[in-house]
C-alpha cells in the first residue's frame, strides 16, 4: 500500500491541483452572504461565525465552507513524498502559508471570490492534519 502511494502520488497531486485550482477560479460563489465581489475578510472567525450561527446553521453551508476547506487540502499535507524538505513540518507549513495567501488574494484580484483570513486558517489545518496522518501512517524512511 505504501509504496503503490509513492508510485502515484505524484500523478495524483498533479491532477488534484488541476483540479483545486479549477475550483477556486471557474467554480467559485460569487457574491457569497449578499455582499459584493472584492471583499478582504480579515476578522479571524468571521465566515465560520456566519455558517455556524449567523445563517441559522445550515448543514450544507457548514460541510461546504469548513470541512472543504480542511478536507480539500489534506492530501497536500503528503507532499514529502515528492519533495524531502517538505518532510518537516515548519518548511511545509511556511511554502503552504504563502501559497494559499496568494491564491486567497488571487480570488480578490480577479473578483471571483473572497480573500478570508478563515479560508487560510482552515487549508493549514487540513494541511496539517494530512501531514500529522502522513507522518504517522505512511512515512517510509528508506525509499
Amino acid at each position: 500500500m505504501k509504496k503503490l502511494l509513492y508510485k502515484c502520488y505524484p500523478a495524483f497531486i498533479n491532477v488534484y491541483t488541476v483540479w483545486m485550482l479549477y475550483l477556486m477560479f471557474f467554480i467559485s460563489e460569487r457574491g457569497n452572504f449578499g455582499e459584493g465581489h472584492y471583499l478582504i475578510r480579515a476578522k479571524p472567525f468571521e465566515s465560520i461565525r456566519y455558517v455556524l450561527y449567523d445563517a441559522g446553521f445550515i448543514p450544507y453551508e457548514m460541510y461546504k465552507n469548513i470541512l472543504g476547506n480542511i478536507v480539500l487540502f489534506l492530501p497536500y499535507g503528503f507532499l514529502g513524498i515528492l519533495y524531502p524538505k517538505l518532510n518537516r513540518y515548519r518548511n511545509l507549513f511556511f511554502v503552504f502559508f504563502v501559497i494559499i495567501n496568494i491564491l486567497e488574494f488571487s480570488q480578490y484580484y480577479f473578483a471571483i471570490g473572497f480573500a478570508e483570513f478563515d479560508d487560510v486558517m482552515l487549508n493549514i489545518l487540513g494541511i496539517s492534519i494530512g501531514y500529522l496522518i502522513y507522518k504517522r501512517f505512511f512515512f517510509i524512511k528508506d525509499k
